[in-house]
């Protein structure tokens, strides 16, 4: 999909952990996300979209996502849907794709095939001290996408992640990747990479730092000027037992024509 990539670093919430506040399993939720970006050249983008995941079968769930708003004053709208399978309690595998309306700013269409495997996870024993890391997670994503562009650009995304789980809900999460970008015949890779830390403030409230570099193609600025810096956070807030609203801001540097950006965003969820 088109949406801000510091969307995604910061407050998605993959189809195969949907929980609530106290961590109890949902039967699936609603989110309502908008995204915007202001750049320095005095190029604006918004974002608006809706995603519902709903577990379909005890191993099985399907995520449905409606995305509409304007890049650079050029409207488009669009539509995907993914789907995740747990062989395992420890092992899920995603894959999905979604298509937007051409246009000369963002993609229009997009594959994705994601693998997740939890490598380590402590015992609970209310006798014996807890280590360090309660958790070590890892995963890899593959995200293919083609542009409307002239001449013809493809983008390839490999990105393999790992999150560690610390007492107090800690997280860090870190990816490292790269980024091979196809414009008519001739191919470049690049690296690309990040790190969120999540960080709880209270029961209801936690807050997200977060740095980024080269890590999405989304729009027709971002393909012309791949070296970015990123940083901002985030913060989330559990209205309810089941509810949450969060919000995000990064600054986006791009290093090849000292182009800059302002990313933000707000996400209300429903689970169920």
């Amino acid at each position: 999909m088109a949406s801000v990539a510091v969307a995604l670093l910061l407050l998605a919430t993959p189809a195969h952990a949907q929980t609530n506040r106290d961590g109890d399993r949902v039967a699936g939720q609603i989110s309502f996300s908008f995204d915007g970006q202001n750049y320095s050249s005095g190029r604006t983008a918004s974002v608006a979209s809706m995603d519902a995941t709903i577990r379909l079968l005890p191993r099985l769930t399907l995520d449905a996502i409606a995305t509409g708003g304007s890049y650079f004053g050029e409207r488009f709208g669009g539509g995907g849907s993914y789907f995740t399978l747990k062989p395992d309690p420890k092992t899920y595998l995603t894959a999905g794709g979604s298509l937007n309306s051409n246009t000369s700013t963002t993609s229009t269409w997009s594959g994705s095939f994601e693998i997740g495997r939890t490598l380590y996870q402590s015992e609970r024993d209310p006798i014996r001290r807890a280590g360090l890391i309660r958790a070590l997670e890892t995963n890899l994503s593959l995200t293919d996408r083609g542009y409307n562009f002239s001449p013809a650009v493809n983008v390839l995304l490999v990105s393999p992640a790992a999150t560690i789980y610390f007492p107090g809900d800690w997280t860090l999460t870190l990816r490292a990747g790269a980024i091979r970008e196809t414009i008519g015949s001739a191919s470049t890779w690049t690296p690309s990479g990040g790190a969120k830390l999540n960080i709880p403030v209270t029961r209801r409230l936690s807050v997200m730092p977060g740095v980024a570099f080269d890590s999405e193609l989304s729009n027709v600025l971002q393909i012309n000027n791949v070296s970015s810096r990123e940083f901002g956070g985030g913060a989330r807030y559990w209205l309810t037992r089941s509810t949450s609203a969060s919000a995000y801001y990064f600054r986006v540097l791009y290093g090849a024509n000292h182009l800059a950006s302002d990313s933000y965003g707000v996400n209300y969820v429903v689970r169920f």
